[in-house]
C-alpha cells in the first residue's frame, strides 16, 4: 500500500513537470484515455550528430541533450543520432525571445562540424500522443516533413532556420 502511494506521488511529480496540474490529477485517477492537446506556438530545433562508432554517437548525443537543457528546451526525442527538441511545450510557458537561437548557437559552439541543425517557429500543438499500449509526450508542427528533408541535404557544420 504504501509502495503504491509512493508510486503515485513520483508519478505525479513527474507529471506536474510537463502537463497542467489538474490533468496530471484527472491521469492518475482516471488512467489516460484520450488528453486534450495545447496549442501553442513551438519553437523547435531538430539536431542531427555525426560519429565514428555507436559510442562516439551516444556521447554526442549527451553533449547535446545537456547543452538543451541548460538552455531550457525540453528534449522530446532521441532517435538513433537525431535529437528533437522545443521550447513552448510546457503548460503555462512560453518561449523566451531568441531561447531557439542561443541554443543554436550553444549547439554550434559544442559540437562545432559534427551535427546539422534545422531550427524555426511555428503554430501547432502538444501533449500525448499514440495508444494505451505506446504514448510519447510530444508536439506536432505543419510541414515538420520539410523540416526533417533539409536537415538531411545539410552538411554536417551546417544550421539553417526553417520558415
Amino acid at each position: 500500500m504504501i509502495r503504491a502511494f509512493l508510486e503515485k506521488r513520483r508519478i505525479r511529480r513527474v507529471f506536474e513537470k510537463l502537463v497542467d496540474p489538474e490533468h496530471g490529477k484527472k491521469v492518475l485517477r482516471d488512467g489516460l484515455g484520450r488528453p486534450r492537446l495545447s496549442r501553442a506556438r513551438i519553437e523547435f530545433v531538430v539536431a542531427f550528430v555525426r560519429g565514428d562508432n555507436p559510442a562516439q554517437v551516444a556521447e554526442r548525443i549527451g553533449r547535446v541533450t545537456d547543452v538543451a537543457i541548460t538552455q531550457n528546451a525540453i528534449v522530446h526525442e532521441l532517435i538513433g543520432a537525431l535529437v528533437i527538441t522545443a521550447f513552448g511545450t510546457r503548460s503555462g510557458s512560453q518561449p523566451e525571445s531568441d531561447c531557439r537561437v542561443s541554443l543554436v548557437r550553444a549547439l554550434q559552439q559544442e559540437l562545432a562540424g559534427d551535427i546539422k541543425i534545422v531550427h524555426g517557429a511555428a503554430d501547432g500543438h502538444y501533449g500525448l500522443f499514440g495508444s494505451e499500449r505506446r504514448m510519447s509526450y510530444s508536439f506536432l508542427v505543419p510541414e515538420f516533413d520539410r523540416v526533417l528533408g533539409n536537415l538531411s541535404r545539410l552538411g554536417f557544420g551546417e544550421s539553417e532556420e526553417f520558415t
